[in-house]
């Protein structure tokens, strides 16, 4: 998996404080508030933290985060005192519910401590696996670390068949140097499954600038389902709220750019039951 982040850790918490990060947030804790009150959670690709201290909030029992960047994990784990290593950081919060963090590569298939979890979440981990081959190894990495019934829930790539038309849609739609939030994207080269693309946006704090893939929606699919999670998949869409509709959103986003999230999604909201 990739360290890219290292180098882009506050520009990219910068972007995530746009409005379609804030509105991807709610449409996250829409989609997990039926399935965490009490439960343990393991996040892979936990980035700087995002969402990590909201499962508290939204009801989990406790956290494990997962990445490969160790500037990702400091920054996430700011409040502990333990150095990076592989052995979690404890970080006991005022409820003393806890988070751990773990610095660890998630497209290698591990048991993590704590295993099985309640819920296995991912935000934008699926869009590293450069062929279905990684991505089996990513949902073997998932359903290793998931209870008989518990749910994986990712923030991915738009499902879609054709990735290029996708990502063209998005340009048309929201072109730069705004963008969707403040990313753009472009095809670097076609993949067997899908496309490898270059992410860029512009910030105060410098530019963005990684590079992922977008595969073929029924790879993801296949991949879930041979890797062992065989339960309801289904998939969801950005989905704005109507208080962002109403001027009444946080992040800056225009009411013309919010409205072409209908038509044309950011992101895919990816749900499988093991």
């Amino acid at each position: 998996m990739s360290t890219q982040y290292n180098t882009i850790q506050a520009p990219y918490d910068y972007i995530r404080k746009k409005s379609i990060a804030l509105i991807e947030h709610e449409n996250i804790r829409t989609t997990l508030t039926p399935h965490i009150p009490n439960a343990h959670v393991l996040e892979l690709a936990c980035g700087s933290g995002f969402y990590t201290y909201d499962f508290l909030k939204w009801g989990v029992a406790s956290v494990l985060g997962v990445d490969i960047s160790p500037v990702m994990i400091e920054h996430a784990r700011a409040s502990g005192s333990s150095p990076v290593g592989t052995t979690p950081a404890s970080v006991l919060t005022g409820n003393n519910k806890k988070v751990d963090f773990l610095l660890a590569d998630c497209t290698k298939p591990e048991r993590y401590p704590g295993a099985p979890f309640d819920v296995v979440f991912g935000a934008w981990l699926l869009n590293y696996a450069p062929d279905r081959k990684g991505l089996l190894d990513m949902f073997r990495t998932i359903e290793m670390n998931l209870k008989e019934g518990g749910r994986f829930v990712s923030i991915t790539v738009p499902p879609a068949e054709n990735p290029v038309d996708s990502i063209e849609a998005e340009l048309r739609v929201r072109p730069p140097p705004e963008g969707s939030g403040g990313l753009y994207y472009w095809v670097i080269n076609d993949v067997e499954d899908g496309v490898y693309l270059h992410v860029k946006g512009h910030t105060p704090l410098g530019d963005v600038d990684f590079d992922c893939y977008q595969l073929r929606k029924s790879v993801y699919e296949a991949a879930a389902r041979e890797a062992g999670l065989k339960g309801e998949l289904r998939w969801g869409k950005t989905e704005v709220p109507e208080r962002w509709l109403r001027g009444e959103g946080e992040g800056g986003a225009s009411l013309e750019e919010l409205r072409t999230y209908g038509d044309v999604t950011n992101y895919g909201v990816l749900v499988v039951e093991k």
